[in-house]
């Protein structure tokens, strides 16, 4: 199912519930706009302004803020300067947006600096299950922000911890290939938000941590029969990359893997 999107953009994420893409807007004072949102859509500046008006509610959206709008949301957005405008747009649908809960309503919030690190961290990513999981995080951690006063659940159940071996087994089966998160809560009969949320609260480590994690074990084995071939070793355990799997490789055990297939780690 296609996604019907506001403006012409740069696609970062692009699933059935989950789309981010980047938007840019030339710095040109211009006459306010009608737009409507067709999705639950929260809107990142990273550069530029403009002024958001819904219903009586005017608000100024810029890198400070972020903007969040619901499906049926009629709202006026206006330029106030030259400045060109950048950001980042995260739409949402279908069980995903469900799970957000009804208490999610049109507003314009602080971006904390947890948020402000997410999103830097998803435009750093280049990984699709990394940038998933990252733009869902982004999100719950967002509407934690909107709903300070949501309930949420303060103990593990039987129920989460099958879905997490369901998905520990997931990636032990299939570490191999290029995965999103998508795909891995697909397999599992779960939405990726669930998926996510759920992986977190049981490990207290994300999916794509522990896939790379799972990955790096793999490589570490075999090094001794590597024989120089570490670009081999690298993509056919799932990085995309020698650099990547390099960096990685260091930060998990303090030293790179020639070196440790040397002898010398």
């Amino acid at each position: 199912m296609s996604w019907d999107l506001p403006s012409p953009m740069r696609p970062l994420v692009e699933g059935n519930e989950l789309f981010v893409g980047e938007w840019t807007c030339p710095g040109a004072r211009q006459a306010r706009t009608l737009e409507q949102a067709h999705y639950v859509e929260l809107d990142l500046l990273r550069a530029g302004m403009h002024v958001r008006t819904l219903g009586r509610q005017r608000s100024v959206v810029d890198p400070t803020t972020a903007a969040l709008q619901v499906p049926g949301d009629e709202y006026w957005m206006a330029s106030t300067g030259e400045q060109p405008q950048r950001s980042t747009l995260l739409l949402l649908r279908g069980a995903l947006a469900e799970e957000l809960g009804p208490h999610v309503r049109a507003q314009v919030l602080q971006v904390s600096a947890e948020v402000a690190r997410l999103h830097f961290k998803l435009l750093r990513d280049t990984d699709p299950l990394a940038r998933e999981e990252v733009a869902l995080a982004l999100v719950h951690r967002f509407v934690r922000d909107a709903v300070p006063e949501r309930t949420r659940a303060a103990s593990v159940t039987p129920a989460w911890r099958q879905l997490t071996e369901e998905l520990q087994h997931q990636v032990a089966t299939r570490f191999a290939e290029r995965l999103t998160l998508e795909a891995l809560a697909s397999k599992v009969h779960a939405s990726p938000f669930h998926a996510s949320r759920v992986f977190h609260a049981v490990t207290g480590e994300t999916l794509h941590r522990h896939l790379t994690r799972v990955r790096l074990r793999a490589a570490l084995f075999e090094l001794e029969e590597a024989s120089g071939r570490l670009t081999d070793v690298a993509l056919g355990v799932g990085f995309s990359s020698h650099s990547h799997f390099t960096s990685a490789f260091r930060q998990e055990f303090g030293c790179t893997p020639s070196a440790l297939a040397r002898g010398r780690g």
